[in-house]
């Protein structure tokens, strides 16, 4: 009995899943869709950025230039393009071999004496030459010279006629032999000027001008008086003239045998003046405008 209540149960159970099977639908899987490409993001039209409308060439407008500033030249210095030649006279050891006085001329003279000497001071003029020399030189250049100095030391062998002949090498447009002066009178005194004669140069005309030009500043600055006519002598038988082709004078600066002057022209200070004085007459001389408007300033 107990026996077959458990098979009709079980025949029920099967029963029973047969019917559920039946009713239950097939289940498909869901066909696979083909990867879409990335959607664009679009920002919301409130966030959208604006881009600038493209300018043809015609709108755009070139840049105003700023205005055009010609550059103004700076003047040249008043004495550019000028070549001056200084020979401080004598040195420390005299030569007296003999030269040749002027070119074609069978008379001669010593190549180089060694000057004359302060009556009180005992400095020797060749010192007192080249310290001024020294002094006039860096006036000219300040104002745009070309200097050439014959010497820049006293220890030195040179000729009268070699130092002409220096000036003519360089084509100096004014050479200046600077001295002073000594004479056996003690009571003579002042500064003059030395000049080639008319028939020892060929140009004497810009001679006797700068001559002139120089010994009246000099007198002026320095407060030494001007000997004979004018200030200015002439003279045949200076070596240095005589050799030299190029425009030339001297200027004896005053008299070492003379106590006053002798004091004074040894006198540091006082050869400033004397540079000073010389280089006023120079200016004067090639460009009297710049003098007249101050020279130095």
């Amino acid at each position: 009995m107990k026996r077959t209540l458990r098979l009709l149960l079980i025949w029920g159970v099967l029963l029973l899943l047969c019917a559920c099977a039946a009713n239950t639908e097939p289940v498909t899987a869901a066909p696979t869709e083909a990867p879409s490409e990335e959607p664009t993001f679009v920002p919301p039209e409130e966030e959208q950025l604006q881009l600038p409308t493209p300018m043809v060439a015609e709108q755009i407008e070139a840049p105003t230039p700023p205005p055009r500033v010609l550059a103004t030249a700076e003047p040249l210095p008043p004495l550019s393009g000028l070549v001056i030649g200084l020979d401080p006279g004598h040195q420390q050891k005299a030569n007296y071999e003999q030269e040749a006085v002027a070119p074609h001329s069978d008379e001669t003279k010593a190549k180089c004496s060694a000057g004359t000497r302060g009556t009180v001071s005992n400095v020797y003029e060749y010192e007192v030459n080249l310290a001024v020399a020294l002094k006039l030189r860096a006036l000219l250049e300040a104002k745009g010279a070309k200097v050439i100095l014959t010497r820049t030391e006293n220890d030195v062998n040179l000729s009268n006629r070699q130092r002409a002949e220096r000036m003519n090498e360089n084509e100096v447009d004014l050479a200046i032999r600077l001295h002073c002066n000594g004479t056996d009178d003690s009571s003579v005194r002042g500064a003059f000027m030395l000049v080639p004669n008319k028939e020892c140069t060929e140009f004497f005309t810009e001679n006797v001008q700068a001559a002139s030009a120089i010994i009246e500043h000099y007198c002026a600055v320095t407060g030494l008086s001007m000997r004979k006519n004018k200030g200015i002598s002439y003279s045949s038988t200076q070596t240095g003239f005589n050799w030299c082709t190029r425009p030339i004078v001297c200027i004896e600066m005053g008299h070492l045998s003379n106590e006053t002057e002798d004091l004074l022209l040894t006198n540091d200070a006082f050869q400033d003046k004397m540079a000073f004085g010389i280089f006023e007459g120079i200016l004067a001389y090639f460009r009297p405008e710049a003098s007249e408007e101050g020279g130095n300033g």
